[in-house]
Order: structure tokens, then sequence, then C-alpha cells
């Protein structure tokens, strides 16, 4: 019998260690915990304890069959025995994954798993079972790929990890997802194996949806409690980024592709690997004569330099999938680095990029993880290239890999980061492709799905053991065979290689791409046609997937009606019908997202708002994971002015995706239209999130006490505008109207720095084009205020001198660089600007520069201007403008300047002048006004 549970919760006990990693299992443990250690799921899934829990049932009447876990009476696991019911689900859960992911093939029909007499009695086929299953792990409206393999394999650990409800449970139909069903578990280590197991189910439904919040709860709770730097803590850590990063839709701006890689840097921490994302002189072509800096990864942990001498790394080398060697011209198949090392204060600057030491497979994991970041999978054409600098920082990862061949999963998920990383570049774009044929083809058994990594270039010694492929399976983000080969078939896309592409989505029976195929054939109607076929029940997909269920004459599709309803949204997209979307959510049994999301689409594009935010909520109830679902949404709220449901919008779709500058920008509109609708204290929703206030703690030197006082200052509606706007200007730099409208908040809420820090770039962006229009006088003038009118300083208790950077002489900087570097290089006909100049100079004694800027404004609202000669309100402006400019060479012309000099000793002189000048060009039409006489006075006092 099994060993107890360990009565403390934060330890694991050594069979949950060995079943984590799956390790040789402690003598003691049962046959089922040794079946599972060794990846060799015919002992565990066959014995009389799996028979016990595992039952087949057909209802007579409606022939429905169940298949499932029968739970003990008491709905609790015996703590003697949990040990082996978790391994018996970790066996289930390893089968499934050996069948659809790692090989070899596994000779074990799902029927086995099942008494004879059940089998006998019910009649229940293999292809039966799978179906059932696939029709039951549908979740959040998204299906389960319908040619996957013994699908039961994951229905029935789902069932004992406590993630689905078991057809036999009595609480079944009322369990809450907000929590485990099933018995209760006292073991620790079924949460991380939850985690897994949710991680994998995400990975075969067509698109990934949320998973029950208890599973990341129970996780995060978990990682806390275990040991720092233990395997398990590290295991955990690691997948918690693998989960982010598959939920984060494949975006590497999105908030969960983020959490993702502090996730994974953790993991790094956790398993004590030292890792440097660093640059070394070398070189990259055969041609090269001068060396250039060369991304690489150095990294070393705890077991570096154990194994770099052991024989068993090259024996271990031989099995491994074949890496296919790159034979350019030009590029050489490694970089050549420079053998010195930089001087520099790192501990790994020693290394050698070219001989580094040994890691362990998880730290390889860990590294591929890191590199996920910077280069996600390709959901579509458009990601399949990046951009130098991301595919530099891939291959520097996966070059650290490649070099140490350990594990064959490790390896087939570096060699894969590696074609997409080459999808790009002309010159290893095709080494790309043949890599990504000969992952396809090791994993190929004659379907499309079943894997058997048995190809004939490999001999069966050579391949390595399913134990060893799964080790570390649970710490990749290695994609279903399925995956593997539509990608491939996306590659021969973006090549123009469509019949190939074609070929492999025929055989996948993925039809909306066989679709686009033939509209990039110029052959839409074909895949119309074939969408048609399907849903009439004229085209079979294959021998399995359309066929008459007992006690239902209808002709239906494997996958069940969620998969029916994916086609009529791809019918309504070629044929742009949205009937055929309503279609899919009644097929649907109203559970498509899709059907939805396509709906809300259509009637946005009619401005019919009302229906289309109808819509859009259904599809987000179901599936919140679509940052455009949600921005869409919030901009019908928008025009149908519900403000608070905009706000609501848009902070969701910036929680999935922190860098979109469009959302930030309308989550400020909505503050600032609420604030003028219901208030700016917001007293009516103080306990609401200010998802507006929410900074980068990097990006703002501000302490995390003011963002919490945000909410209860005045004008907080408005500061949560402006923090919005500030994290929309960091994402979209070039917009000046996001500058502006920044400015114009910013100058509400008092941030004077920040509002000339925005005048400054917009006028950088618009001078050169817009000239004087680009500054924003009034703005200018009011931040020219700030300086010159701010109290004397305030003192701190201290009595030191408290610099307000909004006002007076923390103010003066930004505002004395716009105009002296920005404006007036660019601007020399603007009274209004030189006068504002003038009004700083003169506050900051600069008496000289201020009598100049006072007459720069004269020559151009008086000199430069014709009407003044003619027209009457001209003139009396000017007039005005005449007594400023002689006061001020009155006032300063007598002053020291400061370089000692007196600013304008003839300051007579020049006043006579200015005042004779004008009189004379005035007195034709003006001679008889009153101003003209007090300008004759004005003269003669100056004589």
């Amino acid at each position: 019998m099994a060993a107890a549970a360990s009565p403390n919760p934060h330890l694991l006990t050594p069979v949950e260690d060995a079943l984590l990693a799956l390790a040789p299992a402690p003598e003691a443990s049962s046959a089922v915990v040794q079946s599972a250690c060794t990846a060799e799921p015919l002992g565990a899934l066959t014995s009389p304890l799996a028979r016990r829990l595992f039952h087949l049932e057909r209802d007579p009447s409606s022939h429905k069959l169940s298949v499932g876990v029968r739970y003990p009476a008491d709905e609790r696991w015996a703590a003697e025995e949990q040990e082996d019911v978790l391994a018996v689900a970790v066996a289930a859960l390893h089968a499934y994954a050996q069948v659809n992911w790692t090989g070899p093939s596994l000779a074990l029909s799902p029927l086995e798993l099942f008494s004879p007499d059940e089998v006998e009695a019910t009649g229940a086929t293999d292809a039966e079972l799978n179906d059932r299953a696939i029709d039951e792990l549908a979740l959040g409206g998204e299906p389960v790929y319908h040619l996957s393999k013994k699908t039961t394999f994951a229905y029935l650990a789902l069932q004992l990890l406590g993630l689905v409800p078991s057809p036999f449970s009595p609480t079944a139909a009322s369990s809450s997802v907000s929590k485990p069903l099933g018995p209760a578990w006292t073991l620790e280590s079924v949460k991380i194996w939850r985690l897994r197991a949710g991680i994998m189910w995400l990975r075969i439904l067509d698109e990934p949806v949320p998973l029950p919040s208890f599973i990341q709860t129970d996780a995060h709770a978990l990682r806390h409690a275990l040991p720092a730097h233990s395997p398990a803590r590290a295991s955990l850590t690691l997948s918690l980024s693998l989960l982010a990063s598959l939920l984060s839709r494949s975006s590497p701006h999105s908030t969960a592709q983020k959490e993702a890689t502090v996730f994974a840097k953790e993991a790094a921490k956790d398993a004590g690997l030292e890792w440097e994302l660093t640059g070394r002189m070398g070189k990259r072509t055969k041609w090269q004569i001068d060396e250039k800096t060369q991304l690489v990864v150095l990294a070393r942990d705890a077991t570096s330099g154990e194994r770099r001498e052991d024989q068993e790394v090259d024996a271990t080398a031989a099995k491994i999938p074949e890496m296919l060697a790159l034979n350019d011209d030009t590029l050489l198949e490694r970089t050549s680095y420079t053998d010195a090392a930089p001087a520099t204060s790192s501990d790994l600057a020693a290394l050698d990029p070219s001989d580094q030491p040994s890691i362990s497979p998880f730290s390889q994991s860990v590294l591929l993880s890191l590199s996920l970041a910077t280069l996600p999978a390709p959901t579509s054409l458009m990601h399949l290239s990046a951009d130098v600098l991301s595919t530099s920082q891939i291959s520097a990862f996966v070059d650290r890999v490649l070099g140490d061949p350990q594990n064959w999963s490790v390896h087939s998920m570096a060699l894969l980061l590696r074609c997409r990383a080459e999808a790009g570049r002309s010159r290893t774009v095709e080494r790309g492709v043949l890599q990504m044929q000969a992952l396809v083809d090791q994993l190929k058994d004659g379907s499309p799905t079943e894997v058997s990594a048995i190809s004939s270039a490999v001999k069966a010694e050579d391949m390595a053991s399913a134990r060893d492929r799964l080790a570390q399976f649970h710490a990749l983000a290695l994609p279903p065979a399925w995956e593997m080969e539509r990608e491939l078939a996306v590659r021969y896309m973006s090549l123009g290689i469509v019949k190939s592409a074609l070929e492999i989505f025929t055989r996948l029976e993925m039809w909306e791409e066989v679709a686009r195929c033939w509209m990039t054939l110029e052959r839409p109607d074909r895949g119309v046609d074939i969408i048609r076929e399907l849903l009439e029940g004229r085209k079979a997909e294959s021998d399995v997937v359309m066929n008459d269920r007992k006690g239902d004459g209808a002709r239906r599709f494997k996958g069940g009606e969620k998969r029916e309803a994916k086609l009529w949204c791809t019918l309504g997209e070629l044929e742009r019908k949205p009937e055929h979307y309503e279609k899919a959510w009644e097929v649907s049994g109203h559970s498509s997202s899709r059907a939805q999301r396509s709906l809300g689409a259509v009637y946005f594009s009619r401005n019919e708002y009302d229906k289309a935010r109808e819509s859009l909520r259904l599809a987000l109830a179901i599936n919140p994971l679509f940052p455009r679902t949600w921005f869409m949404l919030g901009c019908c709220e928008m025009r149908l002015e519900d403000w608070k449901g905009a706000q609501e919008a848009f902070s969701r779709c910036v929680g999935l995706d922190g860098e979109d500058a469009e959302s930030w920008s309308n989550l400020a509109s909505c503050h600032l239209r609420r604030g003028e609708i219901e208030g700016d204290k917001r007293a009516d929703d103080a306990d609401e999130e200010d998802d507006g206030a929410r900074l980068d703690e990097d990006e703002d030197d501000r302490d995390g006490d003011e963002r919490e006082a945000v909410v209860k200052l005045p004008f907080s509606r408005k500061r949560a505008a402006f923090q919005c706007l500030r994290q929309a200007i960091k994402y979209s730099y070039d917009s000046w109207r996001l500058w502006y409208n920044y400015m114009v908040v910013a100058m509400d809420v008092g941030e004077l720095s920040e509002a000339c820090r925005a005048l400054d770039r917009m006028v950088v962006m618009r001078i050169e084009k817009d000239g004087e229009a680009a500054v924003d006088l009034e703005v200018l003038e009011k931040l020219v205020d700030a300086v010159t009118r701010a109290d004397s300083e305030s003192t701190t208790d201290a009595g030191e001198r408290a610099i307000n950077p909004n006002e007076g002489k923390g103010l003066y900087r930004p505002v004395e660089h716009l105009l002296t570097h920005t404006i007036l290089p660019h601007v020399s006909n603007s009274p209004r600007v030189f006068l504002a100049h003038a009004r700083l100079l003169l506050w900051a004694q600069d008496y000289a520069g201020a009598l100049d800027a006072h007459l720069k404004a004269y020559r151009a609202a008086v000199v430069n201007n014709p009407n003044v000669a003619h027209d009457r309100m001209a003139f009396r402006e000017a007039v005005e403008q005449v007594e400023t400019v002689v006061s001020m060479l009155e006032n300063l012309g007598s002053k020291d300047g400061k370089d000692g000099a007196v600013v304008a000793k003839d300051w007579k002189f020049q006043a006579r002048s200015i005042v004779r000048t004008f009189l004379g060009r005035t007195r034709e039409s003006f001679e008889d006004e009153p101003e003209y006489a007090r300008l004759k006075d004005l003269q003669q006092e100056l004589r």
C-alpha cells in the first residue's frame, strides 16, 4: 500500500516528487505508482484500482453512453490510496500526451480500461468512446480538435483531478466551477497536476479560454508554500508561465505575455539557473572580415560541469530529432565568437560562448520559455515573420539549447522555435521549412494525429523512450501533432506552395483553412461548396466523422454541435451573410462565442450599436480573452453614450493588452465624460478599481501611495484620464493628437511639467509643416504664468526649500528649453511667443534678453503688420504696443546685464526712433486720432 500523505501540507511526499519529475519511484511504492513513474501506462490503467474507478454505462432509453469515474460513496479518497489514484490520473494524462504529442505509439485501447462485462453490455467501441470524450471536453464554447486520438484518456484524467464532472456523480449537475469537483484530496501536488492538465486541455481546443479560477488560485498558493529553490516550486512556476503565455493569444505585448516572462524568470531563480542575454564580438558569415557584436545567451546552473565530459551525454544525443544543416554559401552554421571575454562585472562573462557548460534539461526548458516572450507561436501568416532584433534574440536562446542536446522533447521544441525564427529570412527560410517537415514526419504514423516518432531514417533502438520524452513535457510549450502539421501548412502558404498546404489542411480536415487556400487559388466558390457539402451531409470527412448515432437519426459532426457551429461561422465569413452566424448560435446551443463576435462585428459595421453591444456582451461572457472584441464593445458603448460600460470595456481591453494606445486613449475619454456628467470626485463609485490610474512602476517616479490617493483627491476622474493618456503616449509616441490631449488634461489637473513636455513633443512633430500653428499659444502663456507668478518657495520641516516641478524654479527649465530650443528656432514672426519669452527672461532677471524679446515682439506685431497704416483697430493696438516697448526700454535700458554692462545705453535714442518711425508711418491716416496725439506727447517726453 502506498505511503500516506505528509501531514505537513507545505511538503510533498517522495511519491509526489517522483510523479512530478517522472523519476524512479521509492522502493516501497505500489505497482501503480511504479508504472506511472516509468511512463508505462498499461500497468496503471489496467490495474484493479483503475477497473474500480472507470465505468461504462448506456441509457436504455436514449442509448446515450456514459463514460467516467465512479467516486467513493462518501465522496472522499481514502488517504492510503490517494497516491495510487493520483498515479492513475497521471498515467492517463501521459498516455494521451504520448498518443497526440510526443510518441512513440501506444498500443493500448481505451476499451481496455473498463471491465470486459461493461464493454460487452454497452457495445461501446473505441470510436464511440472518443466521440463522447471530445463532446464532453468542449469548454467555453470551444470544441476539442475532432481528430484528437484516444481522448478518453484525457477525459478520465480530468475527471479524477476534479476538473470536469463525472456522469456517475450525483452532485455533478449542481457542481460549480469555482471549486474542484469530486472527492477531496489531501495531496498538495494535485494542484500542480490540475494546472498541467488544464494547460493540456487548452492546447486541444480551437481557441484558449479561461480555466476555472481555482486552478490558478490554488497553484499560486502552493507556489508560495513550497520551499524556495525546490524542483517542485520551479516546475510549478514554469507551468504558470506557460499558462500565461497560452492565454496571451500570441501577442508579445499583452499583459499575460509579460506575466509569462516574469514567471519564467522566477522559474530560473528557483531552478538555480544563471543566464544573461548579452553581446559578444564574432562573425556570422563565412566571408566576414570585421567582427560585429552578436547576441548570445550565457547560462549555467547548479549541475554545470557535472556532465560535460560524461559519455552519457553523447549517448543521449543520439536519441534526439535530426537537426538539419544550413548548407548556405554565406552564413555560418553557428556564430564564431571572439575568445576574449569583455571587461565586465558579470559572473557569467568568463564563459566561452562557443563552449559553455552543460545545463539540465529543465534549465533548457526555462530558456526556451524565456524566448517565447520574444517570438510567440504563429497563429496566422501575419505572425510568421518578426523584426531582426526579435529573431536575433530567439536565435540566441535556441542556439544555447541546441548546442547541448540532452532531451528529445526539449530538442524538438528548440528546433521548432528556430523554424519560427527563420521564417522571415530569405537565407534561412528553406532550412526552416525542411526542418519543420522533418519534425512533422517523425510524428506521423499513417494518420494526421497518431504519433509514433518512427521515421525511415531512425532505428528503433535509437529512439528516445516515452519516459525521456515526457520528463520535460510539462515544462515546454510543445504543440500537439496536428498543430505542428497545421503550422507547416501555414508556412507553405507563406511561400506560395498553396497546393501542398491545401493537401495538409484537407488531411487534417481543417475546413476553414481549406477555404482560405481556395481563395488564394482564386476559387472561393470551391471553398463555399466544400463547407456546404459538409453541412448538408453530402461530403464525409472520414470514416468516423459523419455517422448516424444510435437513437439519433440525424447525421452529426464529430466534435458535436460546437464544431458544426464553427462551420456555419466559416460559411458566414465566406458568403458574408449574418444569418449563418445566427444559425451557428442556435446550433451550438447558445455557446458559440465566435458566432456572437461575428454578429457583433456585422451590426457594428451597420451602425446598429444596440444589437452589436448585445452580441458582443454575449460573446465575451463566454470567452473574454479577445481584446479587440472588448475594444469594439467599448466603441459601441461610447456611441450609445454609456460611459460607465465603455470604461469597463476599455479597462478589460488594456488589462489584456497593456500596450494598446488607442484603448488607453478611449479609456481616458470615458473618465472625462463621466466626470462631466456625474461629477469629478467619484463619490458614487469609490470602491471601483481605478483602472486608469494604474502605472508602470519603472516608468513613473511617484511612490505607490500617490496612486492610492488619486481616487480621493479632487479631479480624480481627470487624474485617471491623465494616467490613461500617460500610458497611451508611451505606446503611440508619434501621435501628436495623443500628445495634444495629454497636454490639455495635464493642464487641467495641474501637471504643468508634463504639459510642457507634451507641448514640446507636439511642436517638434508639427513645427516643420505647420509653423506657428503647431504652438498652442494659450498653453504656452499659462506655463509662463505658472513660472513667473509662483509664490516664494515653500520650505519643509527641515528648513530646506522644496521645489515644485509645476511652478516657479521647478518649471522654469523645461519652459525655457521649450521656448529657446524648440519654438524660437522655427518661429520668427509671433508676437505672443516673443512676449511670453520676454516675461520668462524678465523673471529670470535676464534684462538684456527680455528687452531683446520685447523688441522682436514689436517688430513682429507692428513693423511687419501692413494693416497698422490703414486699419483703425490695428492702429490702436499698435499704439499700445509702442507704449509698451518704450516703457520696457525705459525700465530695462539703464539696468546692468548679466555681464555687468548696461543693457542699453542709448535706450532713449531707440525709443525716440521707434516712436518717430511709427508716427511717420501712420500720419496720413490717423493724425487726428487721440492715440496719435498721445504718442506725440510721448515723443516730446523722450527728447
